[in-house]
């Protein structure tokens, strides 16, 4: 068989060498340089929990926390406000007697027409709700309870009873509070102290001159 100077036989076609576009490849060990460390950091984010970020315009990957799926909140739902929770303090101070000072003389079955002034000292308004509630019982004919007049955070108000005083002789006492929409009492005691007595009350005949 016939040889050529390479003393390969003549008709025998040497293998094409393989053509490197890359400057990486035609360095095997720069590439190796290239390819380690992006290993090494793929490899410590996934270690570390870290969720690589993802290409735009793809949906972002659910994380995963102690194997359990955490969803990711959206726009809408991440960006509601808090809900603010009203509160305000009930409270009325006691300012003066209107009508009928403490141990006034009645008649026995008279009409009772008794009225305090009173400062809304709270930081809520008296509204319908409200209710100006006897408190314990008393010989004293009246409601149970009634409305209490509005006022406002800070405001003065007037709270009126319309009573009967009973027909035996003697001091009696009708006591009041204010209540508020959830039950609570509040605020000073008011009260009425009268005393049925009624001889101090009974006209004194007037004298007449003696007739010549």
């Amino acid at each position: 068989m016939a040889r050529g100077r390479d003393g390969r036989p003549l008709g025998h076609r040497a293998a094409a060498r393989p053509v490197y576009n890359q400057a990486a490849m035609k360095d095997p060990a720069r590439w190796l340089v290239v390819s380690l460390p992006l290993g090494a950091a793929l490899l410590a984010s996934c270690a570390s929990g870290v969720t690589p970020m993802a290409p735009p315009g793809t949906d972002a990957p659910t994380p995963l926390v102690g194997g359990d799926i955490v969803p990711v909140p959206t726009e809408s739902s991440a960006s509601l406000p808090a809900t603010p929770t009203a509160f305000c303090a009930n409270d009325a101070l006691f300012l003066e007697d209107l009508t009928l000072p403490d141990g006034t003389q009645v008649l026995p079955g008279g009409a009772l027409d008794k009225r305090w002034l009173i400062l809304n000292q709270g930081g809520c308004a008296w509204g319908p709700e409200y209710r100006l509630v006897q408190i314990g019982d008393s010989r004293i004919e009246g409601p149970r309870e009634l409305a209490l007049y509005p006022a406002v955070a800070g405001g003065q108000a007037v709270w009126q009873v319309a009573l009967v005083a009973p027909q035996e002789e003697g001091e009696y006492i009708s006591r009041w509070r204010a209540q508020a929409p959830d039950g609570t009492l509040f605020g000073d005691e008011v009260y009425v102290l009268v005393v049925v007595d009624a001889s101090p009350l009974t006209p004194t005949p007037i004298p007449t001159a003696d007739q010549p």
